[in-house]
């Protein structure tokens, strides 16, 4: 009996053997499938006075063919491979938009500056102000197209969160309920493993893994902890949590992890996968270039306007501004109150980030700067309302009403290139000439009165105060006393040595705002200058060649940098940022794809392999088949010698 025995056994471990490799060759195309294959074992030997008699054979488990590490790795690659594409997918838009010698903001630069020479070269022409206005608004629209780009793209990038999170709940929730399966096969199998079950399962991780980086654990029941981002507990045995996405303050997404118990801020924890990637773009990209784009438009407003406002237009005008400045954006969040607001105060000292201010009750305050954490310690010593210092070129006006723990994002450049706007509509408002001019005096009929060769020149003014003049100021030489004596208002003396100065000397009138003139040559007693309002300058470019001078002035980045250095550092910021990115997705692409390979070298199933095995099997199959043949006829024989 022992060999009909032992061949039965090796008759059914060969059957299940087949049946093993069918199972295989049915699924080689499927998804995620790992090669099963049969352990067999040796049964228990019986002594049988002689020795020990083997009584065959017997299929101990079915188990997949897998390597922990290749799982773990492709895992990883995946998440890393599918992070860095959703960024480079995003980045790429963002570096083409900016770069583009059509749709960047280079051209209209170059125009806008082109167009204020032409008026330089003739002040008084209306057609030359009309064309230099025309260039402003399109100079305008070219800021509020970028930024308009720029916020479709914010858009976006909430749709394919919104995507990803439904995505995410959705395989979670399927990972829970294979892991109830799981359970429930590996207890009525005694601990042996459902494997086609384990398979579905790996796919299901995997998935994730293409949406934010996984880190398992596995239980004794058979269950899978599924951890995401950094730590952060997705499925739980049986119980799967959820994601939400929120606008937290305009153009801004959260995400937060809500299960049974409570909700929570989970954005900062969020990693790998597209839903990483598309959070890095977010806070390393979007935001920092829509801040940039709004930094260089309120520079360029607020400059351009500082010296606009100093010269004179052909109606006299003086003290106007040429564009509209945006203001800072202040976000109260939660239930706080809106008693925080900011202004502007240094264009050249902002920064292309965004500021959390956060009250912490009594008088106490603290400010972070978001792009690199550094706070500033605020303290209102009970002030209300109270204005701080400036700081990187803005000041917080606070007023009291908050509670500690009070939040709010303080914005200063976000609304720069959107608010951008041309205030002139009309074009003898352009204020190309300077405000004041300098000359001889002069008797009723016009004619000049000096006796000495004396000149004075270069009037200027570093100040709107006091200009326009409410009179003409007159100065008078006392050769006696080598002066000049003004008139009143402002009145008092110049000292003025035509044997030592007369090569010119500059002086100052702070009343006339900051009036800068220089006299030079030999005066004489008695002679006189005029300081006068330039009512009617149409052929005055003073102010104008100054306004022209900005495009290569460094005004902005605390003083290092132009207009153009200014938009070509955002340029490049952007263009690196993307080339990097490029490269590492290469990089991953390459090494995702070799573990895919090697993965698939010991788990996929290979057909050569299992048509051998087939071949194998079927042999043992028909060798056990051909020993229950011999032990029945031993069986028969020996029956068949007692009748």
């Amino acid at each position: 009996m022992s060999i009909l025995n032992a061949a039965i056994s090796g008759l059914l471990a060969s059957q299940r053997s087949l049946a093993t490799v069918s199972h295989n060759i049915s699924n080689v195309h499927t998804e995620g499938y790992s090669r099963q294959r049969v352990d067999l074992v040796a049964r228990e030997a019986q002594f049988r006075g002689v020795g020990y008699i083997g009584s065959g054979v017997e299929a101990s488990s079915i188990t997949r063919v897998t390597d922990q590490f290749l799982t773990t790795q492709l895992r990883t690659s995946t998440s890393s491979s599918s992070d860095i594409n959703a960024f480079l997918t995003l980045a790429s838009r963002v570096d083409n938009m900016l770069a583009d010698a059509e749709t960047g903001l280079s051209p209209s630069l170059q125009n806008f500056f082109a167009a204020i020479q032409d008026v330089n070269d003739l002040p008084s022409s209306i057609t030359a102000r009309q064309v230099m206005m025309s260039e402003a608004d399109s100079l305008a629209a070219r800021f509020k197209f970028l930024d308009q780009r720029l916020s479709d793209l914010g858009n976006e990038v909430k749709t394919q969160l919104s995507g990803d999170i439904s995505d995410i709940n959705t395989i979670s929730k399927s990972i829970a309920e294979l892991n109830s399966r799981i359970v429930e096969a590996t207890g009525v199998a005694s601990g042996q493993p459902p494997n086609d079950l384990l398979d579905q399962r790996e796919v299901l991780i995997l998935d994730l893994a293409e949406l934010v980086s996984v880190n398992t654990i596995e239980q004794n029941d058979g269950s899978l902890n599924v951890f995401i981002g950094k730590g952060l507990p997705l499925v739980i045995n049986k119980e799967a949590s959820t994601l939400s996405i929120t606008e937290t303050y305009e153009g801004h997404y959260d995400i937060s992890l809500v299960n049974q118990y409570s909700s929570s801020n989970i954005t900062d924890s969020i990693s790998g996968g597209s839903l990483g990637g598309q959070i890095n773009f977010q806070s390393q990209m979007l935001e920092p270039a829509k801040n940039a784009l709004g930094r260089l438009a309120i520079g360029l407003a607020d400059t351009f306007n500082q010296q606009h406002q100093l010269g004179a237009s052909l109606d006299g005008d003086v003290n106007t501004s040429f564009f509209n400045v945006g203001a800072p954006s202040v976000a109260a969040l939660g239930t706080a109150p809106n008693n925080v607001t900011s202004v502007i105060t240094d264009s050249s000292a902002l920064t292309d980030s965004d500021y959390n201010l956060t009250f912490n009750g009594g008088n106490s305050y603290t400010l972070t700067r978001l792009s690199d954490a550094t706070t500033t310690a605020i303290d209102t010593s009970g002030a209300t309302p109270y204005t701080t210092p400036v700081i990187d070129g803005f000041t917080i006006d606070i007023t009291a009403g908050a509670t500690a723990g009070d939040q709010y994002i303080i914005r200063p450049t976000i609304n720069g290139a959107s608010d951008l706007a041309v205030l002139i509509t009309d074009p003898r408002k352009v204020s190309v000439a300077g405000p004041l001019k300098g000359g001889a005096a002069t008797n009723a009929s016009g004619i000049p009165t000096n006796i000495g060769n004396s000149t004075i020149s270069d009037v200027n003014i570093s100040s709107a105060s006091g200009v326009p003049l409410a009179s003409n100021i007159t100065l008078t030489f006392d050769a006696i006393n080598n002066r000049f004596d003004l008139s009143s208002p402002p009145g008092g003396t110049l000292a003025y040595n035509p044997a030592t100065d007369n090569a010119g000397k500059q002086f100052t009138i702070a009343a006339a705002g900051n009036a800068t003139f220089t006299v030079s040559g030999f005066p004489e007693d008695g002679d006189g200058f005029l300081i006068e309002n330039n009512t009617g300058a149409d052929g005055d470019n003073r102010n104008g060649l100054l306004l022209s001078d900005l495009q290569s002035s460094r005004l902005l980045l605390n003083g290092s940098a132009t207009y153009q250095d200014t938009y070509g550092q955002l340029v490049a910021d952007v263009g690196s940022t993307t080339r990097q990115s490029e490269i590492s997705s290469e990089a991953l692409a390459v090494l995702k794809e070799q573990t895919i390979e090697t993965r698939e070298s010991i788990s996929g199933v290979n057909l050569d392999e299992e048509a051998a095995n087939m071949l194998k099997f079927q042999q043992s199959y028909s060798a056990a088949a051909q020993m229950i043949s011999v032990a029945d006829n031993l069986f028969n024989s020996l029956i068949n010698a007692f009748r």
